[in-house]
Parts: structure tokens; C-alpha cells; sequence
């Protein structure tokens, strides 16, 4: 049996665990900015666009190492990054105690950004490609119950330490991420190397002496590439291979998906007290409560949908049910409660989509092209996300709230659409058989 098709076992979950932690922390970080903008724009007097730029530190440091991820991952290997980013993170994070000022904390905000951003990549690929494929959807699902389930503790910790430590909040929400990233570290440690990364760098031994170890005697897939080469090495010539004969047209599709679906999360949860409090909601902080409440128990029902509809309708009907959300809160001036109402019914579709962030990237690129699409769909949404966070808090200003909600409703209309036609099924793929002939390989 090859190694993909295996039921889960002890070593799946196990994988699955350190993984899920690892992102569980990614999406602490982002869920942190929330509540800890309040305090920290009275602390340092910050403008609008200050505080725009504090929002999208982070996110402009998840583009850089985001970009980074793929040649490193490509080089040393998936297990190295997977395994000490989170060790690096723990130290950062208590950093914040000693910044006391906008530069510092700019700079520290957009390191962090880096080590996640390389961790977000990594985990992606380092989970997918130990999975066996007929329970990839549910079990990489998990993953994005941990993101939203990370986001949404930062929002309901960062209220509770509102209450209790009224000044100085900031630095204690910031703070407090290191605690899971201690634990993401511990369980990382001493993992082993990616099979399908061993496999592509022809490293045969290699492979199967981790799969003996963890799994036994199965088969493992014979590899022989499925792209051409096109005369350039390294990452530019993987670049080039994502863009070129059958693979261009799913390498923009799904680029699209992740950029469309990431951008309205990312912008809209950053700035959540202050869009509910453009709204009439006088305590955004408990009306946030409420909506990331709806947002993880959308990400729980994504376990339930992601293996019962193909992945393309899944892509355009929440783009679609999304949009209309936010168009009808932009179009008509509703009672609070309605508005806020809505806005939680936006962000359940959403997060029961965002199981689709985990599961269908690693099936869309070959294991080749892997490390380099994965790195391309994430920094081309942190790109755009950084972009319309440093834009949101003055574009709400200047146009106000209403027409910045139509604004993102139309862009989910328009993914829908070039979705539906340019972002290709990938239900039921294996991904040893991406670059690969299933053959026994036991050397």
C-alpha cells in the first residue's frame, strides 16, 4: 500500500498536533492586533494611518517571509524551518516588553511577520505531505479550526486583559503569544523530514528509512518529474514552471481564491471594534466576542462540508454568500443588531470556506512546485492584505464605512466569477502522484 493511502495512525495525529499549534499561534498573532489597537493608540498617540501601519506591520513581515519560505524550504528541507521557527518566535514575542515606541515596536511587529510567515508555508506543506489522502480534506481542515480558534482566543483574552490591566494593555496581548508558541516548539521537536521532499531530491534511502520508521513497509512512489525544464535552476525556474503550459491557469486560480478570501478576513477582523462602532454597536468588544464566536464555529462546520462538496463550488459560493453580506450591510442603514447580524453571518461563511486555505493549495501545485506556489499564493495575499489595512482606517474616513464594505463585496463578486472559471477540482488528488509514477521504490 503506498504511504498516502494509509488509514490515520499515531504518527498522523501527531503531525497533525504540532502543525495545528504552530498555526493556532499565526493566527494569535494576527488576532492580537484587535484589542490590543485601543490601548495602544492612546499609549503612543497614534493617527489613522499610524495605526494603519501598527495593523499591517505583521502582515508586511508574513509577505517577506513568506517569500522567503520557498527557496529555504526547497533547499533544507521542510522539517528544519517546522521545527525552530516557533523557538525563535517565543524569544520575539517578549521583545514587546521592551519597545516604547512606534519604530521599535514597527520593526519587532514585521520580524514576527517574518518567522510566521515562513511557518505558515512550512506547516502547510510539512502536514499535507504526510497525510494519507482519502482523509487529507477533514484532517488539513483541522488546521484551519486552529487559526480561527488562535484568532478568535487573542480577541477574547485581549478583552479580558482590557479589563484587568486598563493601561499597558498592548504589551501584555503581544506578550502573551508566546505562551503557544512554547507549546508548537515543544511539540515540533525532532520530527522528521518530509517523504515527498526526500523523494523529489532523489534522496531514496532517506525516505524510506523514515517510513520504515513511522509506517512500516509501504510503498513509496517512484519519482520522475512531470515538468520540462526550461534551462533556468532554482526558484526562478520553478517561478517560471508555475506560469507555463497546463499549470498557469490553476497557479492563477488559486492565487486569486487565497488573495480574494484573505484579504476581507485579515482587514475587517484587524479593525472589528472600530467597523462595529461605525455601526452603532456602543460595546464593539462584546459585539467582537459574539462575531469571533460565529467565526470559530464556522471553522468547525468547514470540517463537516470540505469532503461533501468539490472544492471549486465551495470557492464561488462563499464568495458569493459573503459578498451579499457585506453589499446588503453597505446598501441599507439597518438597526445595529441586523448589521451586526449580518456581519457574523459573513464571517461563518467565511471561516467555514477557510478550510479550503489548508486543504487546497498543496493539491494544486506538483511537490516540485510546491514550496514556490504555496509561497506565492500566501505573499501575494499578505501583499494585498498589507496594502488595504495600511488604506482601510483612512478609507473609511474619507468614503466612509458603507462604501468600503461595497468596495470588498464587489471584489468577492468578481472572484466568483474567475474562479468558477480558472480555479481547478482537485477533490480526491494524491499528492505522491503530483511529479510522481506510483511504483514500489524500497532501497
Amino acid at each position: 500500500m503506498l504511504f498516502d493511502e494509509l488509514s490515520v495512525q499515531k504518527f498522523h495525529i501527531r503531525v497533525l498536533i504540532a502543525g495545528a499549534c504552530g498555526i493556532f499561534t499565526d493566527g494569535y498573532v494576527l488576532g492580537s492586533i484587535s484589542p490590543a489597537l485601543p490601548s495602544l493608540t492612546s499609549a503612543l498617540h497614534l493617527s489613522p494611518h499610524q495605526t494603519g501601519l501598527v495593523a499591517s506591520a505583521p502582515l508586511a513581515g508574513l509577505l517577506f517571509g513568506s517569500l522567503l519560505a520557498s527557496p529555504i524550504l526547497d533547499k533544507i528541507g521542510r522539517r528544519i524551518p517546522f521545527e525552530f521557527d516557533m523557538m525563535s518566535f517565543v524569544f520575539l514575542a517578549f521583545l514587546h516588553a521592551l519597545t516604547s515606541d512606534l519604530t521599535s515596536l514597527l520593526i519587532l511587529r514585521f520580524i514576527i511577520g517574518c518567522v510566521l510567515g515562513v511557518d505558515y508555508v512550512a506547516g502547510k506543506l510539512y502536514v499535507s505531505e504526510f497525510l494519507p489522502s482519502a482523509f487529507r480534506g477533514k484532517l488539513m481542515s483541522w488546521l484551519s479550526v486552529a487559526w480561527v480558534g488562535g484568532y478568535t482566543s487573542a480577541y477574547a483574552i485581549g478583552y479580558v486583559i482590557h479589563l484587568v490591566w486598563p493601561q499597558g494593555t498592548w504589551k501584555i496581548i503581544f506578550m502573551s503569544a508566546a505562551f503557544p508558541a512554547l507549546c508548537a516548539a515543544i511539540l515540533r521537536y525532532g520530527m522528521p523530514e518530509s517523504i515527498l521532499w526526500l523523494l523529489a531530491r532523489r534522496r531514496i534511502g532517506d525516505a524510506r528509512r523514515v517510513a520504515d520508521r513511522y509506517f512500516g513497509a509501504v510503498k513509496l512512489p517512484s519519482w520522475s518529474s512531470d515538468t520540462q525544464s526550461t534551462g533556468r535552476s532554482g526558484t526562478l525556474r520553478r517561478v517560471v514552471e508555475l506560469f507555463s503550459g497546463q499549470q498557469w491557469r490553476r497557479s492563477i486560480g488559486a492565487t486569486l481564491f487565497y488573495v480574494l478570501h484573505n484579504v476581507p478576513y485579515l482587514v475587517l477582523s484587524a479593525f472589528l471594534p472600530e467597523v462595529l462602532r461605525n455601526v452603532g454597536l456602543h460595546d464593539p468588544f462584546k459585539s467582537g466576542l459574539f462575531y469571533d464566536a460565529l467565526l470559530f464555529s464556522g471553522a468547525v462546520t468547514g470540517l463537516w462540508i470540505v469532503e461533501r462538496f468539490q472544492r471549486r463550488a465551495l470557492i464561488v459560493g462563499s464568495f458569493v454568500l459573503q459578498g451579499s453580506c457585506l453589499f446588503i450591510v453597505s446598501l441599507f442603514a439597518l438597526p445595529p443588531l441586523m448589521t451586526l447580524l449580518l456581519l457574523t453571518a459573513f464571517g461563518f461563511i467565511l471561516t467555514a470556506a477557510d478550510c479550503l486555505t489548508y486543504v487546497y493549495p498543496p493539491e494544486v501545485f506538483p511537490t516540485d512546485l510546491r514550496a514556490t506556489g504555496v509561497s506565492l499564493m500566501v505573499s501575494s495575499s499578505r501583499l494585498v492584505a498589507t496594502l488595504s489595512t495600511m488604506a482601510f482606517p483612512a478609507a473609511i474616513a474619507e468614503y466612509g464605512l458603507s462604501a468600503s464594505l461595497a468596495a470588498i463585496a464587489v471584489l468577492l463578486f468578481a472572484g466568483a466569477v474567475i474562479c468558477g472559471f480558472w480555479a481547478s477540482e482537485t477533490q480526491g488528488k494524491k499528492l505522491s502522484t503530483l511529479g510522481a509514477k506510483n511504483a514500489n521504490s524500497r532501497s
